[in-house]
């Protein structure tokens, strides 16, 4: 559950149904507007589930990141001996939390010629604000698809209609 301001409120016009995030904009009618319990009807998320659904974070993104955390500061070679994982598996993963604004990459100067990345964890409250405005775009996404949810749509998926995909993972949605 968010605390504090950044807690979001779901309101409903007793008189039409309408749902709506704020008090004033639920006011479709002249019906009386209530704040909306939405506890027990979703299962609360829990960390992990929240970076792999809403931020693409795999697992071995996680374990990146957290090995990350611990170090301050490390290279793709340094985290992929530290975990036994692949180079270029954590490459590709430190490049993805780069991305999305968790960590921060710059080049160290190499003694012998060249470059070597080498990537550090952002400041918490840095993360969080990224998180946050990352969850609130997500969301917004998220309430266009629950907008354009048809009966058509659900019967779709009732049947395992899926667009022409082998194995029933997505359905076509216009």
């Amino acid at each position: 559950m968010a605390h504090g301001s950044d807690r979001i409120e779901v309101y409903e016009c007793r008189e039409c149904g309408n749902i709506s995030l704020d008090s004033v904009s639920s006011t479709c009618c002249d019906g009386r507007v209530v704040a909306v319990d939405g506890d027990g009807v979703v299962e609360s998320p829990e960390l992990p589930d929240l970076l792999r659904n809403v931020f693409g974070i795999s697992e071995t993104g996680l374990h990146v990141c957290l090995c990350l955390m611990e170090e301050n500061e490390a290279t793709a070679a340094e985290i992929a001996e530290r975990l036994d994982i692949d180079r270029s598996t954590v490459g590709r993963q430190l490049n993805h939390l780069t991305d999305i604004g968790l960590l921060d990459k710059r080049q160290r100067l190499l003694e012998s010629g060249g470059y070597v990345n080498v990537y550090s964890p952002v400041p918490v409250e840095t993360v969080q604000k990224r998180l946050r405005v990352g969850l609130y775009a997500w969301v917004n996404d998220a309430l266009d698809l629950v907008e354009n949810v048809n009966r058509e749509k659900i019967r779709a998926m009732a049947r395992g209609d899926d667009g022409g995909s082998d194995d029933g993972a997505s359905i076509y949605w216009e």
